[in-house]
Parts: structure tokens; C-alpha cells; sequence
């Protein structure tokens, strides 16, 4: 007879299998990453750009019987995206047999609840440490050795010069890919994959194993130096003080490019790899954070081995707003879209998400949602991302494209900048003032509000069309070439399938000293001049 369990699991596989009709039946193309004539990449899903706004579950909480708790607190952030990780010990729990339980329990779980999926692979490294290889590698050191310190003694990771560790990681990594083909192909819940999490070292800068040091002593492979712009010589001579770190780079992204390769070969969706920043006064590779991961730093050295890998996502953790953007404009560049793979689950960094609007990201994702025991801290942060979430959800689709045409800004309330002015096309710009907007004209000194959660959006919809968005801020929109502007009308409203509902007009005292959104809200403005 069946247990519960094996019952359970079986009804699941049915589910992701397709059994049960798919919540998107007709999903069209495969989730890819779009490159603009300009350079800059846009997430497409079933053919149509896509902007990413997750909740990632914590880190053990992806197994099936804790499932249904950690998914329902995901929800109440109302997300498009959910984020859950698969566990090589788990997947692979002797060599080369694969239990898919998990990730189907995930798969039936987005679909039932009509959510993406994006899949945070937990293999060779995760968080610096090689806590996730399967206990058939970590107890069989002899064959699948770890790195070694300058000391010659064993740390908790896993070498990248042993073609054991690669070539199991590959197998696993692939069929996990392969299974996401069988099940997933024509349906794409899932849409990105995460390769890895936070790579590096921690314990030792560099591996000092027989082989690393064989290739410590060569030269930079020649490849590469052109690439950095670098005379090829020894890795001393061409990185100086940070040969260490940047062979440790080069070793850990060439490991991870053939994984990743591997499986793009086998289902080519999106894949990134998500850094532990080197931020906050980090400075020590290896102590303060994990050594050879993409740090701003490595950051060209990374991109010029991993063609596989599509982006470098940024795991912020910080309330401080100024550090929020510096990380965020250290990676966002044509050949990398701005992606918060993780942020601090907590109300503070609810307005940092229009940071990455404002540099035309594909999203933001929140870590760790699914608390046991709530708290009153714990309830605000859920509130504060659900309310972004919510108003920005249902115009994803508005939100991507116009990212990727550069019609949408957008800015956040930081400390001593309670007023900034965003350029506009046309000849327009937008005045905006955060915190509760006062009676009557805005005053010539605008002060911060008490918990800087002042943000705002505007998307070029068409020629003097907006549409404006946020919360706790007044827009006033101004010429900047001298001539009188003027609005024309201003609908408060929202999308429904894609279009737009006007509720009411707004106008007389509601609109001539600016456009108030106290609460999360949307507007949608013509302006015009006379």
C-alpha cells in the first residue's frame, strides 16, 4: 500500500505533468533574454517583456511537507515571482540518481497559485561554502577534493580545478535542466534559473591544491588579458595586489560557465548568478566576503569568461539609501540589467525597488519572507512590499517595455533629498516632493518624512501622455525650455487586463499645486502647452 506521502507525491507529479489543465495554456515563446539595438536586455515571458517582482523562500523551505506555510506567506506580498531554491544533497542523492520531488512540489505550487517560478540552484557553492554537495562528495575528499588555504588545510568549499567536482556538478545541474524541458517545456512556469548561490571562497583568498597552484604559476591565459585590455604575463604581473583574488575569480566563473553552459544546452532558459556585495567597507577577499564571487571589482573579469551566464544579480542587504544605488550603479550597465536577486525582507527597503526602475532593471526580490513567527516588524515589511508589488504588477508588461524604449524614471526619498527633479522627453520635467504633500503651494524647503518611504514613477506613455505612480510624493510637472505647460487632465484609475479604468477626473484644488499620491496610486496625465 501507498503512504500519504508517496500518494501525495505522485498526485503532485500528476499536476506538473499536466494532467491537470496548466493555468497558462497557451504560453507562447521560451522565456529569453532580449537584447535591445542599443545593448540594453529585457526579460521577455510567452513573448512579452516581463519585470520580475519576487519573494524568495527561505532557505529550507522548499521541501514539500513545509511548503504550504512558506508559500502562503509568500503571497501576501502579492508577487508575480516566486523564488525557491533546489538542493543538490536533495536531487542527487547518490551518484547520478535524480528525485524530482521538490522541485515538482514547486512547479504545482506556482501554477495552482497561478505565479512564476525562478529556481535558485544550491550546488557547488552556496553562500561561500560548500554546504549543499551531495554527502557522497564531502565524504570522499580523495575524490572530489576541497581547496586548500595557504597552509596546505581543507576549507569548506569545493576546488575548481578538480574535473571530479565540475563534471558531477555539470551531470546534476543538466538533468535538472532536463527535467525542467520534460515537465516545464511548454509551459514555462519556470522562467529564469539561479546557477550557484553567492560563489566564492570564504577561508582562504585563492586555492593553493597542486593544480591551482600550477595555474597561479602560468601565465593569464592570453584570451583574457585582451579582453581586460591587460598585457598577458604571470597573474602577479598583470593584476598586481589583486592577483590573488582575481585568479580566484577567473577559476570559480570558468567552473561556473561550464556548468551553466551545460545546462543552457539541454533548455536554454535564463540563467544569472547571484554576488555577496563587497560593500559596507568590505575590503578582505575570503573573510569579508566570499573570494572570486562577481564583486564590483571582478566584476569585467567575470563577463569575460561566462558568455553562458545572461546577468550578475545584486543581494543587497542595507537600508542605507546611498549604498542602495552605488551597488545597484556598479552593475547596471548595457551588458548587465539592473536585478535585485535579494534584498533585506523589511518595510526599509520596500522604496529601493524604484531604484531599479529608475536604472531600467528587470526586478526586485525579497529574501526570506516566510517567517514562523511573525512579528509586528515582520507584518510592516510584508505590508510595505505588498503595496509596490500590487500597484505595479498589473502593469509589468507597461513597465518593461518602457525600460527598455527609456520613457520611465523614477526616484526615492533619501535623506536630504526631499525634492529632485526628474528630466522628461519633450521638453518636460517632473518636480517631485516627498512626504505627506502640504495645502496649497509646494514650500521653497521640503522636508523628510519620519520613514523616507517617499518614491515615484512616470512612463512616457505617448506624446505629453503619463502615466505616474508612488506614494507619500507630489509630482508637478514644469517646462525646461521656457514655454507655459499646462495640464490638460488627470484621470485616477487603474489597469484591468491590461487597460485602462478611469475612476474619476481630477482637477481644481486636487491638481493646481501638484499631483498628490499620499497612498499607492496611479495617475494618468496629458499635459500640453499654451
Amino acid at each position: 500500500m501507498m503512504s500519504l506521502f508517496a500518494r501525495w507525491a505522485a498526485l503532485l507529479l500528476l499536476l506538473v505533468l499536466g494532467a491537470v489543465q496548466p493555468v497558462r495554456a497557451d504560453p507562447g515563446e521560451m522565456p529569453r533574454i532580449a537584447v535591445q539595438s542599443d545593448g540594453h536586455r529585457t526579460l521577455m515571458v510567452d513573448g512579452r517583456p516581463y519585470f520580475v517582482l519576487a519573494a524568495q523562500l527561505h532557505n529550507s523551505s522548499a521541501w514539500p511537507m513545509v511548503l504550504d506555510h512558506a508559500w502562503d506567506e509568500a503571497l501576501k506580498m502579492a508577487p508575480n515571482t516566486i523564488e525557491a531554491p533546489v538542493y543538490w544533497e536533495q536531487f542527487e542523492p547518490s551518484p547520478g540518481q535524480f528525485d524530482t520531488r521538490n522541485v515538482d512540489a514547486l512547479i504545482a505550487k506556482a501554477r495552482a497559485t497561478d505565479t512564476r517560478l525562478i529556481l535558485l540552484w544550491f550546488g557547488t557553492w552556496k553562500n561561500g561554502e560548500n554546504h549543499y554537495t551531495p554527502n557522497w562528495m564531502r565524504s570522499d575528499p580523495a575524490r572530489y577534493p576541497r581547496m586548500l588555504d595557504p597552509r596546505g588545510e581543507p576549507i569548506d568549499v569545493q576546488s575548481p580545478f578538480s574535473a571530479a567536482n565540475l563534471e558531477a556538478d555539470k551531470r546534476a545541474y543538466a538533468a535538472l535542466m532536463r527535467h525542467l524541458k520534460a515537465v516545464d517545456g511548454k509551459t514555462h512556469t519556470v522562467i529564469m534559473v539561479q546557477v550557484e548561490n553567492e560563489p566564492g571562497s570564504l577561508g582562504s583568498v585563492r586555492d593553493h591544491g597542486a593544480a591551482a597552484e600550477a595555474a597561479f604559476q602560468a601565465q593569464v591565459p592570453a584570451a583574457l588579458a585582451a579582453k581586460l585590455g591587460k598585457t598577458a604575463g604571470s597573474w602577479r604581473e598583470t593584476f598586481g595586489a589583486d592577483a590573488d583574488e582575481a585568479f580566484a575569480a577567473w577559476s570559480t566563473a570558468s567552473f561556473i560557465e561550464q556548468v551553466a553552459a551545460a545546462g543552457r544546452a539541454v533548455y536554454p532558459l535564463p540563467v544569472y548568478v547571484n554576488c555577496w556585495m563587497r560593500y559596507k567597507g568590505f575590503k578582505s577577499p575570503g573573510t569579508d566576503y566570499p573570494s572570486g564571487g562577481p564583486v564590483w571589482t571582478m566584476f569585467d573579469l567575470w563577463r569575460a569568461v561566462t558568455p553562458s551566464i545572461d546577468l550578475i544579480g545584486t543581494d543587497i542587504y542595507t537600508s542605507d539609501p546611498g549604498e542602495y544605488r552605488r551597488v545597484l550603479d556598479q552593475y547596471a550597465r548595457r551588458d548587465n540589467p539592473s536585478w535585485v536577486s535579494e534584498t533585506e525582507f523589511s518595510a526599509r527597503t520596500a522604496p529601493f525597488l524604484y531604484y531599479v526602475l529608475a536604472r531600467g532593471g528587470i526586478g526586485f526580490s525579497v529574501f526570506g519572507i516566510d517567517k514562523t513567527h511573525p512579528t509586528p516588524e515582520n507584518e510592516a515589511a510584508t505590508r510595505a512590499h505588498a503595496e509596490n508589488f500590487a500597484l505595479l504588477d498589473p502593469i509589468r508588461e507597461t513597465i518593461a517595455r518602457a525600460a527598455a524604449e527609456r520613457r520611465l524614471h523614477a526616484a526615492v526619498e533619501e535623506p536630504g533629498r526631499a525634492q529632485q527633479s526628474l528630466p522628461l522627453a519633450d521638453g518636460w520635467r517632473a518636480i517631485v516632493s516627498f512626504g505627506p504633500p502640504p495645502w496649497g503651494d509646494t514650500p521653497g524647503v521640503v522636508a523628510n518624512t519620519a520613514d523616507m518611504a517617499g518614491r515615484v514613477f512616470i512612463v512616457q506613455l505617448g506624446p505629453d501622455e503619463w502615466l505616474v505612480g508612488g506614494s507619500q510624493v507630489r509630482v508637478e510637472f514644469e517646462r525646461s525650455d521656457g514655454k507655459r505647460g499646462q495640464l490638460l487632465r488627470v484621470e485616477d484609475g487603474s489597469y484591468s487586463a491590461g487597460a485602462w479604468q478611469a475612476r474619476r477626473w481630477l482637477n481644481g484644488d486636487e491638481t493646481d499645486f501638484g499631483l498628490n499620491l499620499v497612498r499607492p496610486g496611479l495617475l494618468r496625465v496629458k499635459t500640453g502647452i499654451f
